[in-house]
């Protein structure tokens, strides 16, 4: 699964169930229309082609108040469910073949692999043209759509991805203070002690599972134990390092300790479950789980009041000798190589970015957290209790750091250190074993870049 995919999924499941309390069924959502209603075009309206990922009944209602606002542009919306890393190809065909869209939404990862291949081009006049600026926006989410000097993207979002929630009623049920997240790694892992619950070789309950949560925790744990991972932005690769190590020799224990990672993944996963069973937290299955800020929307799943009576939210404390490390990724507004009508492009794109708009469309429908810093300041974000616990944890835990820096091999570097956790929590591999084959795999795709793209 492609990076940020999870984080697609939830809020699409969310918004489901959101339009089926509205009165509108999943079944028809894909045949609403970016039209203004009962409206005809103006004759002489410049058409924007936008594409997206996913078919999101809410994204389409804000390109149909920006056509009834704007006559004069005329947003079109073309769904393109691999376009987050357009492994079919179709963005490149597009591009190549000069039939490109104006604009794109993806995850901020591509930025870097898409502008060596040159599939996007730099925005640096269209951004200064529209009056966007990037003190505008967190500096690290700002930093993540450069590459070589220019700027690829506008920042959407910017989400702290690896918080830790908790269930405040296990919490209880095991002695343990519902209203305080452990502050230290001797806690954490007493906590989870204290939650575990195994009988006759069955597990019961759990108090943490690594890989549980969120698909790229490995990355995060790897930050918390100090690896000093390189991801190629400067042209360097390094994954087998002793603080990655010693990451996923302690995902290890937790496998060999309750039996291996399919036995636990057979507790935390039930089949066809649907709302609050089927997710391992809420449900009390496990006790702690590290996920990223949409993990909110689930307040629309199972009720705000009985969401906030059972969850919590703080930070995962680093192990002795590791360092404070909270993950942020975001996806941006980009634009594919040769793409025209870039005024009224960047029109649409500073309209969709305006503070009131975003918490409407990104943050209410799908759990995002803004990248531009005046949104974080509105009614939706600072009034809200549950928001505000995830932005003081978000700011606790100091800058808001990228996941790793852009580098056009991020997707052979996220897959291969994947496939190694694979290994290791499967008891497989070790971890050393693991590590220097997910090292030579990323070492060769960066030659590739190097030698075959326009990198550096």
């Amino acid at each position: 699964m492609p990076k940020r995919l999870w984080h697609v999924l939830l809020p699409l499941a969310l918004t489901a169930t959101m339009l089926t309390g509205c009165g509108i069924s999943s079944a028809n959502t894909g045949s609403l229309s970016p039209l203004c209603p009962d409206t005809e075009p103006a004759k002489d309206a410049v058409t924007i082609e936008w594409w997206l990922p996913w078919a999101n009944p809410t994204l389409t209602r804000a390109a149909q108040e920006f056509n009834c606002e704007n006559p004069k542009i005329l947003v079109k919306i073309t769904l393109y469910p691999d376009v987050g890393d357009d492994r079919q190809g179709k963005l490149l065909a597009a591009t190549v073949g000069k039939s490109q869209p104006n604009v794109i939404i993806s995850y901020d990862d591509v930025i870097a692999r898409w502008a060596s291949q040159g599939m996007i081009q730099p925005m640096d006049d269209a951004i200064a043209g529209a009056g966007i600026k990037a003190d505008d926006f967190v500096p690290e989410a700002w930093d993540s759509a450069q590459w070589q000097g220019h700027t690829y993207g506008v920042p959407i979002d910017w989400d702290p991805d690896n918080l830790l929630w908790y269930n405040k009623k296990v919490f209880a049920e095991a002695g343990l203070d519902p209203n305080r997240p452990p502050a230290t790694w001797a806690e954490f892992e007493e906590y989870a002690r204290r939650i575990d619950q195994v009988e006759n070789g069955t597990i019961k309950r759990l108090g943490f599972v690594p890989w549980s949560g969120w698909e790229f925790n490995d990355i995060a744990l790897g930050h918390l134990f100090d690896a000093g991972l390189e991801s190629g932005s400067e042209r360097r690769v390094t994954l087998n390092t002793p603080g990655m190590v010693k990451a996923l020799e302690w995902e290890a224990s937790i496998a060999r300790k309750f039996g291996g990672a399919a036995k636990i993944n057979s507790f935390t996963s039930i089949a066809n479950a649907t709302g609050a069973a089927a997710d391992p937290l809420i449900s009390g299955r496990v006790g702690m789980m590290m996920v990223g800020d949409w993990y909110l929307g689930n307040r629309q799943i199972v009720g705000a009041k009985r969401f906030e009576e059972t969850v919590g939210v703080g930070l995962m404390p680093p192990p002795p000798g590791g360092r404070p490390y909270l993950c942020h990724s975001g996806w941006s507004f980009m634009m594919p190589r040769g793409a025209g009508n870039v005024e009224e492009t960047m029109a649409f794109v500073t309209w969709m970015l305006d503070d009131s708009r975003f918490t409407k469309y990104f943050g209410a429908a799908l759990g995002w957290a803004p990248a531009k810093l005046s949104t974080r300041s509105t009614p939706f974000y600072a009034k809200d209790k549950m928001w505000q616990a995830i932005l003081a944890a978000n700011a606790k835990a100091g800058p808001e750091r990228q996941w790793l820096p852009p580098s056009p091999v991020l997707a052979e570097y996220y897959r291969a250190l994947g496939d190694a956790e694979e290994q290791v929590i499967n008891l497989k591999m070790t971890p050393a074993q693991a590590l220097a084959e997910a090292d030579s795999i990323v070492q060769q795709a960066l030659q590739v870049a190097i030698t075959e793209r326009n990198y550096g």
